[in-house]
């Protein structure tokens, strides 16, 4: 197989077509005003901000699933267990669609949106329901937690942690105003943005699950190396936003490029060690071929 992408029978085309309309959709969400789509007036504050990390988060999944899909493409064990995850987030993205509502009935988005969105998240769980339910696919071995626990593995549990924590905390225990400057407030918009967030830091949470229990070291290094990326790019996005955030956040100022830096040195720190550590280095070898 070559190129980037590889349309014959084995490539794995649910997978691809998963990232990028994440990726697409993220950003579209970057350059258009969504506001107005919805609401027919431009962004206050913090819809701006909160589209902003909308758009953030999607990208973020797309990078995510694209950068696991590309690594495992000749391995269809493993493909068919990342299928299987991503079959979990697109059922939990249609599930929000159909939670948003059709204006014409009380809902919150155009009626012509919402079938656009309806009709796109539940493709995406047709199409991969069909690459998990195919006849003699093999599915991956799970790989106990404690065994290999390299730097990189134990940076991938903690991650998985975190965004397990954060789902949580976005769903039940932080209030969103919270997020805003002093006198900001949170509209209608800018709160179902935020529910919408929620579930897609539960699609970036699986993709590490997945990590964590089936990938290999080379995975698992590949898995740090795009976080890296991921939160370069998140950086600057979030930084023309900075104004309308509170200081709780603590991404004003020098506060974010300190965030970055210390990220940025831990996953960076977790690769450098993972490879001067003792045994199996076989894996490395493979890592973004």
């Amino acid at each position: 197989m070559g190129g980037i992408i590889d349309f014959d029978t084995t490539c794995p085309w649910q997978l691809y077509l998963f990232s990028f309309l994440h990726m697409l959709g993220g950003l579209f969400m970057f350059i258009i005003d969504v506001c107005k789509l919805f609401t027919g007036v431009s962004c206050i504050e913090s819809e701006i901000v909160m589209q902003r990390m909308m758009a953030l988060s999607m990208v973020y999944v797309g990078g995510l699933y694209y950068m696991l899909t590309y690594h495992n493409k000749d391995k269809p064990a493993k493909i068919t267990r990342l299928s299987n995850m991503a079959l979990n987030a697109a059922t939990a993205l249609l599930v929000s669609v159909v939670f948003i509502g059709n204006q014409k009935y009380g809902g919150f988005e155009k009626s012509w949106m919402h079938m656009g969105d309806m009709w796109t998240a539940l493709i995406l769980v047709c199409v991969l329901a069909s690459r998990v339910a195919q006849k003699n696919a093999e599915w991956a071995e799970t790989i106990p937690i404690k065994e290999g626990l390299t730097p990189c593995k134990m940076l991938v549990l903690l991650f998985t942690a975190l965004t397990l924590f954060k789902f949580l905390a976005l769903a039940d225990f932080i209030d969103p105003s919270k997020m805003m400057a002093e006198g900001l407030e949170i509209t209608a918009f800018a709160a179902w943005t935020w529910k919408f967030i929620t579930v897609l830091v539960l699609e970036s949470n699986l993709a590490m699950l997945f990590t964590l229990l089936f990938e290999d070291e080379s995975g698992q290094e590949l898995l740090v190396k795009t976080i890296i990326i991921l939160t370069l790019f998140a950086a600057g996005a979030i930084y023309s936003t900075q104004q309308y955030l509170s200081d709780w956040m603590g991404l004003n100022g020098n506060a974010l490029w300190i965030r970055l830096g210390v990220m940025v040195a831990v996953c960076l720190a977790a690769i450098v060690a993972g490879r001067h550590t003792g045994h199996s280095r076989e894996g490395y070898e493979s890592v973004g071929k």
